[in-house]
C-alpha cells in the first residue's frame, strides 16, 4: 500500500478558496468576446475538417 505524500497536520486556509456572493453578482460578462471565441472555436473545427468529397 502507498503512503500519502500529504502532511495530515497541514492546515486548509478557507479564505483563500472563499468567493462572495457580491463578487459574482457585481461581475459584468463580455458577450462579446465570448461570441468571438465560440466563432474562433467552430472556424478552426471546420478548417480542420475532413469533408466526404475528399475521402
Amino acid at each position: 500500500m502507498e503512503t500519502p505524500n500529504h502532511s495530515s497536520e497541514s492546515v486548509f486556509d478557507e479564505d483563500l478558496y472563499t468567493i462572495d456572493w457580491t463578487d459574482i453578482e457585481n461581475t459584468e460578462i463580455d458577450y462579446e468576446n465570448c461570441l468571438n471565441d465560440i466563432e474562433n472555436f467552430f472556424r478552426e473545427d471546420f478548417k480542420n475538417d475532413i469533408f466526404e468529397e475528399e475521402i
